[in-house]
């Protein structure tokens, strides 16, 4: 079964060194307001839980609610862990152009009842990949990141992948716990949309040309003869 919860994700190699330093102070009005919307999920979800359990469908209204929270908790998370420099909105609704965009598919004509029932059963080998392992993984990579940025004004494509790769997995997680899906994560699952001309390349590669390498082999052969 594919995940409805799709994933865009750019990489952003310059990077703003001031809003980096500040990154968890300017992102406080965000975390509160994710905080608030969050446990209206939870409470939505919970009420929603019930509801598909007699009739087998998630009521729309409240799908379109909590898939909400995942776009929102998703950007918000994506710019407090340096994954983009632009602030997001406070706004739930899909926002393609964002560069960490999430897309949410509409709900399913019906759902399991069994597998609504035991969902949180079913969730518990997501909450230890994702809140013991992928959690760690996150936090160390967002604080590699945040002291590269600083010193360089670069972020390394290595602690991007590694944020991008956990993150992903985390918010599929969290829209699996909040009933929007009943497919499992899957790690490094994870859409990329080509960069724009404009964007700045990766750092080249350096390595000598093959001819450069046979000269500079033939010289050392002509050395060592002599």
């Amino acid at each position: 079964m594919d995940n409805p919860i799709t994933i865009n994700s750019e990489y952003e190699i310059e990077r703003n060194r001031l809003t980096t330093f500040f990154r968890l102070i300017i992102a406080i009005p965000w975390l509160i307001w994710v905080s608030v919307y969050g446990i209206a999920a939870f409470v939505v979800a919970v009420v929603a839980w019930f509801a598909m359990l007699f009739t087998g469908k998630f009521p729309e209204g409240m799908y379109s609610f909590v898939a909400g929270y995942v776009r929102l908790s998703g950007r918000i998370g994506a710019y407090t862990l340096l994954l983009t420099d632009e602030l997001p909105s406070f706004g739930a609704g899909p926002e393609p152009d964002y560069p960490f965009a999430i897309d949410v598919a509409p709900p399913q004509e019906s759902y399991h009842r069994a597998k609504t029932f035991f969902k949180y059963v079913l969730y518990f080998p997501q909450m230890l990949i994702a809140g013991y392992g992928l959690a760690f993984v996150v936090q160390w990579a967002a604080f590699i990141a945040w002291f590269r940025i600083m010193f360089s004004g670069r972020q390394s494509i290595t602690m991007h992948e590694a944020l991008l790769g956990s993150y992903a997995y985390i918010t599929r997680s969290n829209a699996f716990l909040l009933l929007l899906t009943e497919a499992h994560p899957r790690l490094l699952e994870v859409q990329r949309y080509d960069p724009p001309p404009t964007a700045p390349g990766l750092p080249p590669v350096t390595s000598s040309p093959p001819a450069q390498v046979a000269a500079t082999s033939g010289a050392g052969g002509a050395t060592e003869q002599s």
